[in-house]
């Protein structure tokens, strides 16, 4: 009888994967299954909190391991935690994302006891959150990890500058089963919210921050109405910036035009309900949110910033000056005025996607790296 292959044993801690939505987590829900499927045994660490445990996630057999909730002292309840379920895992390969949710002390110690391998990802650039950087030099992780990653070759660079380490640059992956053009969503979305079924809609998905750009659409809306007076903005997600948002629609008359869905469990109905998606943020380290809109074959209109420049590829993507209300205006009215030109972008954006940021291949790139080890 042949013996069983053998499977590697890795580990993801990740402390809000029950808190929040945000790109981080979504990666690291969609980057378990996929390399699950592609033979590695995978356990997730995170905190308590009021969302559940992915159906796919159970169904896939992936282990995961919470730390008990306790009203401000998790962070501290989670170092012998993590310790001790990184003890008892016996983990090839250990990933972890941030320093100073219990991660720094539990990791330093399993390291000085196991020489446990461990890895650090970067979801986000050192010139927008120096500390969390500064965080794995505190508890002397920085030099000690076997490998760094950074989600783009803009964060690479950054993680090179400061950590004077190579860096390998592994982006997103998109689930295109689920991010996927749907006619008759678009119909319901629109029906939902009172917009025309032939009007133009412009829409955004991102946390309500001031670094998000989302200001610099509404500004520029009134301009794209005096050229294309049935259009529409959708704003989806959450924050504290979204008063002073409302508060400059309401200055700009703007009200009728723009709606401010909140944050959904689902963003798909509402980029179907699009004709072009706008992100005109800074300091992003990626953008899953655009990448999730080609998806669903939707042109898309982004900042002059890194790192759109290596994320976005102009056969489906437009660049502008976000501060500048001429440049948004002008190539935003364009693009809402040629059916046939979007049409074709979203063609070309939903291919991209499949060829660029398919999970499965994203999972063997890990793959690829952490097998060095043997």
């Amino acid at each position: 009888m042949m013996a069983e292959k053998y499977r590697p044993r890795w580990c993801f801690i990740s402390p809000f994967q029950l808190r929040l939505k945000r790109g981080i987590e979504s990666y690291i829900w969609n980057l378990a299954l996929s390399l699950s499927g592609s033979g590695v045994d995978v356990d997730i660490l995170t905190w308590q909190g009021p969302l559940g445990v992915p159906d796919n996630i159970t169904d896939a057999g992936i282990k995961v391991h919470i730390v008990p909730g306790v009203r401000f002292y998790q962070q501290y309840i989670a170092v012998p935690f993590y310790f001790i379920t990184l003890i008892k895992g016996h983990y090839d390969h250990v990933f972890i994302n941030f320093a100073d949710y219990g991660e720094g002390p539990a990791i330093k110690s399993a390291f000085a006891l196991l020489h446990l391998q461990f890895t650090i990802v970067f979801h986000f650039p050192y010139s927008l959150v120096p500390h969390r950087y500064q965080g794995f030099d505190r508890w002397g992780l920085t030099e000690k990890a076997k490998y760094l990653i950074a989600v783009s070759n803009f964060v690479v660079g950054e993680v090179k500058v400061w950590s004077g380490r190579p860096c390998t640059q592994i982006g997103h992956g998109i689930d295109t089963q689920h991010f996927r053009p749907n006619a008759d969503i678009k119909k319901r979305i629109r029906t939902k919210l009172n917009i025309p079924q032939n009007a133009y809609v412009l829409t955004s998905v991102a946390a309500l921050d001031e670094r998000k750009g989302i200001q610099w659409v509404v500004r520029t809306l009134p301009e794209i109405l005096s050229k294309c007076p049935d259009t529409y903005y959708i704003i989806v997600g959450e924050g504290s910036y979204r008063i002073e948002l409302e508060k400059l629609v309401n200055a700009l008359n703007l009200n009728g035009k723009v709606f401010f869905i909140g944050e959904v469990l689902d963003v798909v109905p509402y980029l179907n309900a699009a004709d072009i998606f706008m992100c005109l943020a800074r300091g992003e380290a990626s953008s899953i949110a655009s990448l999730e809109a080609a998806a669903c074959c939707l042109p898309v209109i982004v900042s002059q910033r890194p790192p759109f420049d290596e994320l976005i590829d102009p056969s489906w993507g437009l660049f502008v000056d976000e501060e500048n209300i001429c440049s948004v205006e002008e190539n935003t009215v364009a693009l809402l005025i040629s059916h046939e030109s979007r049409l074709k972008m979203g063609i070309a954006a939903r291919q991209w996607v499949i060829t660029h940021h398919n999970w499965d291949n994203v999972a063997m790139e890990y793959r690829k790296l952490i097998n060095k080890l043997n």
